[in-house]
């Protein structure tokens, strides 16, 4: 059994020191660069009156998500429905799980967790619906459904147009859900390398969403939500007209990967590592590898050290190769990784240590950490 009550100790012994005294490998948190993140992000949706509801599935943080709201977010979006739960458990009631909730033991926890918010999910089929009306009718309450559309990801969602108009009718007829509206991921464009053929992608994928909502609408069904967006997107699906909110969440860490796609984000996620071994004069060796950060999606970069020509991960330890003639690092030195993906880092540590100019401030347990049911 966990002893909370050490565990919050340990934690309260870490406000005020320097990072420089911290143990490693340790996940770093810049508030000061967090908080530039969330205001850029909420702020230019807020010029395109388009909604904020960023994806938590990155942070795993209540007090992180929190932040988000209090700049303007209208609540969050949640992969799986144990995170929710945490959230709903943090105080936040507008959650959308955009992914399909399935099975009976999770049609129940969903119309439980309808009776203390207002939780909405993703459906692509009348079955997942009709189970998810039957679990609600049982325990009185009444949980929202949007549609997702497959608008080119190729993975979940209906077809557009028709389909999705007759998928939207069927709902209507389940007296114990609330039909809300239409979801759709333009996420396949993210992998186009060319800045402009991205853009035309994301722009001809958000078409097909916006030309169905009108169709549904024009069929006299009413849509008042049509969510879609994360960070590689966003800056192009925000200007489109026709979606009433953005779920673009983890740019608000300013990882490697965004900050290429040309989303103007800073780096405010590290790991705090430390430098053991130098056996060569161009080889360096740390103590954080894949059980520390995931590279599979995006790789790190070292942020205090301008002669690293190649990383590599094995499972225990990071490997640098330096530029030759480079100085540093010594052994007992620290490295700072600015996070390549933070979705492939958070999940790895139990907490996020909050720091301003160098010191800590406070630390933010990863809450919904391990919530994969």
């Amino acid at each position: 059994m966990v002893d909370c009550s050490r565990q919050g100790r340990r934690m309260n012994l870490l406000i005020g020191q320097s990072i420089d005294d911290l143990d490693t490998p340790a996940l770093l948190l810049d508030l000061d660069v967090l908080d530039r993140n969330i205001a850029y992000m909420a702020g230019h949706l807020r010029e395109r009156r388009v909604n904020w509801r960023p994806h938590a599935k990155a942070h795993k943080s209540p007090a992180i998500a929190h932040r988000e709201l209090a700049a303007g977010a209208i609540g969050i979006t949640c992969a799986k429905l144990s995170e929710a739960e945490v959230y709903v458990a943090s105080g936040i009631r507008d959650i959308l799980v955009a992914n399909q909730i399935v099975g009976p033991i999770k049609t129940r926890r969903l119309a439980a967790l309808a009776l203390e918010s207002e939780i909405k999910v993703a459906v692509d089929h009348i079955d997942q619906a009709v189970a998810i009306d039957r679990a609600a009718a049982e325990l009185g309450s009444k949980p929202g459904l949007v549609i997702e559309v497959n608008c080119g990801m190729n993975r979940a969602g209906v077809a557009p147009g028709a389909t999705t108009i007759e998928l939207a009718r069927s709902l209507l007829e389940l007296p114990n859900v609330r039909f809300e509206g239409l979801m759709t991921w333009e996420g396949h464009a993210v992998g186009i390398a060319d800045h402009g053929a991205r853009a035309s992608e994301i722009r001809t994928s958000i078409s097909r969403f916006t030309e169905t909502i009108a169709a549904v609408r024009e069929a006299s069904i009413p849509v008042s939500i049509a969510s879609c967006g994360g960070t590689g997107t966003f800056l192009v699906t925000s200007d489109l007209g026709g979606i009433t909110e953005v779920q673009a969440g983890g740019g608000v860490f300013g990882d490697v990967m965004y900050r290429k796609l040309q989303v103007p984000v800073e780096p405010a996620l590290s790991i705090l590592v430390t430098v053991t071994s130098r056996p060569t004069a161009d080889r360096v060796i740390f103590d954080a590898g894949r059980k520390t950060i995931d590279p599979s999606a995006e790789f790190p970069e070292v942020a205090n050290c301008d002669d690293v020509t190649g990383l590599s991960l094995s499972a225990e330890h990071g490997i640098a190769t330096l530029r030759p003639g480079a100085a540093g690092p010594r052994i007992g030195d620290h490295w700072r990784l600015n996070v390549g993906y933070s979705d492939q880092a958070v999940h790895l540590h139990e907490q996020h240590i909050a720091i301003r100019n160098g010191r800590v401030v406070a630390v933010f347990p990863t809450l919904a950490r391990g919530r994969l049911q």
